[in-house]
């Protein structure tokens, strides 16, 4: 498929998503029950705006800090959900929030800010939300000239090329200074793919070079970047029109691409959300790709469903592929992500699976756990055979809300630990840290935040990655709550 016709296509559908949504906003007031549902609710501080910039010289260490543990830990997401008395509805249209937690010598200090795209300081200059979402339900004002003008940037964060770019699914990386979060402009990789989608989950390879996919309709491109970010190669390809397609895995061979058990083929009325609609009677189906020649070279099917994420993936000298998912047998599962933005916590079914393919035979999975999302595993084993995924956890499976503990699940042994904040916390992705000189696989840190909506504090907590259930050997709190965001980085240093 042609690069040119690829983004054709996508200033086309963009159009029509901005004008429908126009057309069919909905009537009733989505900030309304919030509102109603926050004040007796607690929990919904996390579907709450941010606060806007936050500075934190010196934050009050519980425990102490590991030695060897000094960098920066950056987190990304959604941080403004209603602005001049709309509401957005759907928990992926919020203008990104950025976290800045620089650690070293026993001391934590923290920066908040807003992401600071064209888009939001156009709205914010105006007292109101200037565009559509993807979501639905806000009233377009203005035209747009190309995806990057809704970029809310607010979905991940990749350290490259001594910046941070944020991330979005539907256009391109938005570069920021590492040190003030400010801006410096969005990411252009050629002249070719100016704006295309470009995946908030890249992939770094065991070379440093950095693998990612951009998905919208009926269109895959598929990138290669040098370790600097320069665009290497890319390569795009048709596909049946899922609509998104939020993470993929890489192997030391392939580029592995799941598509869910969707299509788009609804009205736009709720926004190109609302038009993907869940198809539990189609398969989902795995695209391999060669990693670099970029082209298709086998495909496989697995039962109906939904993946938001992958933890990682190996592929043996024979072609099997060995991969861990968090699946979701609700092929709607997009659509449950608008129950916060109506003041109503989402139900889960989500489960952690390990998956293997064969080049020929029926595909294996074996279920690790339920009630999980978010894995991330030690960075060093990317794309490599690895052993341990860590992701937030429900303890007790459909008791909580929300998670409420981070789990580390043994993929050789079925073993599993806990590390369990307990009902007040609502935890978000943790990040594994190796320890400088560390010979295991699970040697080192996990890093993350969570929200405790008894006291509306978030906290950033640290725990060894080996003894995980001896609890936090270090916790820092902020004196205010911020609402949940999605994925995160640590830079060393």
């Amino acid at each position: 498929m042609d690069r040119r016709a690829f983004l054709t296509r996508l200033a086309t559908m963009t159009g029509a998503a901005t004008f429908s949504s126009t057309l069919f906003a909905h009537a009733e007031n989505a900030g309304t029950a919030f509102n109603t549902a926050r004040a007796r609710n607690p929990l919904l501080a996390g579907f709450d705006n941010a606060p806007g910039d936050l500075d934190f010289a010196a934050l009050s260490v519980e425990g102490e800090m590991p030695e060897g543990l000094a960098g920066v830990f950056y987190r990304n997401g959604p941080g403004q959900h209603s602005l001049g008395g709309e509401r957005y509805h759907h928990w992926f249209d919020g203008d990104g929030y950025l976290h800045r937690w620089q650690i070293g010598g026993g001391k934590v200090a923290f920066k908040g800010r807003f992401a600071p795209t064209p888009k939001r300081q156009a709205e914010q200059a105006a007292g109101q939300f200037l565009f559509s979402a993807g979501g639905g339900g806000i009233s377009a004002r203005e035209s747009i000239g190309g995806p990057d003008a809704v970029n809310v940037a607010n979905t991940n964060i990749l350290p490259v090329g001594g910046e941070l770019w944020a991330l979005w699914e539907g256009g391109s990386a938005l570069r920021l200074d590492p040190v003030t979060l400010e801006s410096r402009g969005f990411v252009a990789l050629n002249e070719d793919f100016e704006g295309a989608p470009f995946s908030a989950h890249p992939r770094r390879g065991e070379d440093g070079r950095i693998w990612n996919i951009g998905s919208f309709g009926d269109k895959l491109a598929l990138y290669r970047l040098k370790a600097d970010g320069a665009l290497d190669a890319a390569k795009v390809h048709a596909i049946p029109p899922v609509g998104i397609i939020h993470d993929f895995l890489l192997t030391e061979k392939s580029v592995v691409v799941v598509l869910g058990s969707t299509r788009v083929e609804g009205k736009m009325s709720d926004g190109y959300f609302g038009a993907i609609k869940g198809r539990p009677d189609l398969p989902m189906q795995v695209k391999v790709y060669d990693r670099e020649t970029l082209a298709l070279t086998r495909e496989h099917e697995l039962p109906a469903g939904y993946v938001f994420h992958f933890g990682n993936a190996h592929e043996d000298a024979d072609g099997t592929i060995v991969f861990d998912m968090v699946y979701s047998k609700d092929t709607d599962n997009l659509q449950s992500l608008r129950a916060p933005m109506r003041g109503e916590m989402p139900a889960t079914d989500s489960l952690a699976q390990l998956v293997t393919l064969t080049k020929t035979g029926a595909p294996n999975r074996e279920t690790l756990r339920s009630a999980v999302e978010f894995p991330r595993i030690n960075p060093g084993r990317n794309a490599r055979r690895h052993r341990f995924v860590f992701t937030a956890a429900q303890a007790v499976p459909g008791k909580s809300l929300w998670f409420d503990s981070v789990a580390k699940l043994d993929l050789e042994t079925g073993k599993q630990s806990l590390a369990i904040y307990g009902a007040d916390w609502m935890v978000e992705e943790h990040v594994f840290i190796p320890r400088p000189g560390g010979r295991h696989e699970d040697e080192g840190w996990l890093i993350g935040t969570a929200l405790n909506w008894k006291t509306q504090k978030t906290a950033l907590s640290v725990f060894d990655a080996r003894r995980m259930d001896d609890g936090p050997v270090a916790r820092v709190s902020l004196d205010i709550a911020l609402p949940l965001g999605f994925h995160g980085q640590f830079v060393g240093g």
